[in-house]
This record gives C-alpha cells, sequence and structure tokens, in this order.
C-alpha cells in the first residue's frame, strides 16, 4: 500500500542574504511557493485533510493526484503569505503547533539568528486560521527534542499540548509532527498513550505505521522540477534505494529529496 505524499514547509519569506545552511533550506521564496501550488493545482492535485490521511493509513483509497501539506512551527507570517494562494487553489493545509511558544518568538533556534528572529501566531490568530483553510494540530508543547524529557513528563507534555490546542480551536486535535522529526519506539508509545491518531517524522522513509509516517521537506533551494519529484509517489522508494548505493550517490539523493528539520 502506497500513503499520498506530504510536503513540509517552515517559513514562507525571503531568505536572508546573512542566512546560514540550515535557514536556507528553511526560508522558501513566497514565490517559489506560489508556484509550487499552481503547479500542482495545473497538474490536478488535491488536498487532503488530516481526516482523509487516516483513512488513507487505514487502508481507505485515496485520489491518485493527492497530497498532504504540512507547516511546522506556526510562524505568524504564514496567515497572510500562505492562505491566499491556498484559498486560490482550494487547497487546505495543517499547521503543526506548539502551544507553550503561542505568541512570543523562536526561542528553539538561537543559534540561528534569522529563525530566532521569527514571530510565533497568536492564540487568536491560530484559532482564526483554523476555521479554514487550515488545520491545527501538536508540535509537541515547548517544541524540544522528545528523545531527551523522561517518559513521565514526556507523556504529560504530549496531553498537555493536546488538551491545550484542542481547547483553543474548539475540536479535538489528535494528530502530531514530532519536534526536529525524531522519534523512537519509546516515544511512539508514550503518543500513543496520550491520544493521539497520527504522528509524522519529517524525512522520506517508507512506512505503514500511523505514529511514524513520511514528509518529503521542501527547502529553500528547490527548483520546480526538484520540486516535481518530491510529489512523486515513488519518491520514497528513490530515497530507500539510495541506502544502497555507494555514499557519494546517498548523499546526492537525500540532497535532492530533503532530510533537514527542526
Amino acid at each position: 500500500m502506497k500513503l499520498p505524499v506530504v510536503l513540509l514547509y517552515h517559513v514562507v519569506a525571503p531568505c536572508p542574504p546573512d542566512a546560514d545552511l540550515v535557514e536556507g533550506n528553511l526560508f522558501v521564496e513566497p514565490s517559489a511557493f506560489e508556484q509550487q501550488m499552481d503547479d500542482l493545482a495545473a497538474q490536478g492535485y488535491r488536498t487532503l485533510t488530516l481526516d482523509d490521511y487516516a483513512a488513507a493509513v487505514d487502508g481507505a483509497p485515496a485520489p491518485p493526484k493527492s497530497v498532504l501539506l504540512t507547516f511546522d512551527d506556526a510562524y505568524a507570517h504564514i496567515d497572510a503569505v500562505v492562505s491566499p494562494i491556498l484559498r486560490r487553489h482550494q487547497f487546505s493545509a495543517v499547521m503543526f503547533a506548539s502551544p507553550a511558544h503561542l505568541g512570543g518568538r523562536n526561542s528553539w533556534d538561537r543559534d540561528h539568528p534569522n529563525l530566532a528572529r521569527l514571530e510565533i501566531a497568536s492564540r487568536e490568530q491560530l484559532l482564526e486560521m483554523s476555521s479554514g483553510p487550515w488545520e491545527i494540530a501538536s508540535h509537541g508543547l515547548y517544541h524540544v527534542d522528545l528523545r531527551t524529557i523522561h517518559p513521565e513528563r514526556r507523556r504529560a507534555e504530549l496531553v498537555e499540548a493536546r488538551d491545550r490546542l484542542s481547547h483553543l480551536v474548539r475540536k479535538p486535535v489528535v494528530d502530531l509532527a514530532y519536534p526536529y522529526g525524531y522519534d523512537d519506539p519509546g516515544i511512539r508509545e508514550d503518543v500513543r498513550e496520550a491520544g493521539y491518531r497520527l504522528a509524522f517524522v519529517a524525512n522520506p522513509i517508507r512506512s505503514l505505521d500511523p505514529l511514524r509516517l513520511s514528509r518529503h521537506p521542501v527547502n529553500g533551494a528547490d527548483s520546480l522540477p526538484i520540486f516535481r519529484l518530491k510529489t512523486a509517489d515513488w519518491s520514497h522508494g528513490l530515497y530507500e534505494m539510495s541506502g544502497f548505493a555507494p555514499s557519494w550517490v546517498r548523499t546526492a539523493a537525500r540532497s535532492v529529496l530533503g532530510a533537514g528539520v527542526r
């Protein structure tokens, strides 16, 4: 069974001239994002909701040209920049948010000053976004590497993040993107116990585990042909096949497909 491709974005804004390598990957130019969405629409793609994706994970057939659009970190600028483009194409998207940071700034990327300056959406803004074209889901409570937290505290924070967001958007929040993309069997068990339905990593993998689902990061340097490669349903296989190739081939393939996460 093949699942529809899930795309991952962070920042949609002009890349600062002094951006470091991480920032250069995460900043996607607004014109490039618009071109990518225009291209998906021109090819006949439709976007999926989280319920649609959960149904596909459960075995229901998904439309052949469908994609789940996801954004991490809930940056405040995303609504003004991205929402009009989504509405023009009748697309939807998912915003993964860390509720403890709402209304603040990116405090987890202190080593990357252009990211650290970015404002996070307020509670009011996130609530407004949840009325469409956005769905809101969890990115953990504090955006910390879940591997570094004691399991008891980790479970409590996962529950609190889910409950805070559910209360804010006035509907159940049951899906998660792992902060930094990091998971392991213990984390996945805690996520299950905390009541989550789906959980996403931040790189292309082949997995049908509902708590270890693949995403394809869209990087700032991606050309339109590379973007099309990342949306192709066979790109999972290309990423996996790179594991059996010489090291220089693996490096090139993973650079193309994207494995950078925050």
